[in-house]
């Protein structure tokens, strides 16, 4: 506990930084039982009206990791990923 409270003390990560993890965690969990495009409007959403805006910011780069993950998995990068 004590090297914890040294840490944090000394300049450990922002709220901003907790907030963009706490963002991937939930798409990460969420995309147990969603597909990659509802997560992805789901993001949309979180952007949009999200009171935080980094975890929005988190969430949403969970959701393009995830479809570059896809697109590379299945051939298809670069400008026609797309379409």
């Amino acid at each position: 506990m004590t090297t914890l409270t040294i840490a944090l003390a000394a300049g450990g990560p922002s709220s901003d930084d907790l907030e963009r993890a706490a963002g991937r965690a939930d798409a990460y969990d969420d995309h147990a039982h969603m597909t990659t495009d509802q997560l992805a409007v789901r993001a949309g959403y979180l952007i949009d009206y999200h009171p935080i805006q980094a975890y929005a910011q988190g969430y949403a780069a969970y959701v393009a990791g995830e479809r570059l993950a896809e697109q590379q998995a299945s051939g298809r990068t670069g400008d026609r990923a797309r379409t």
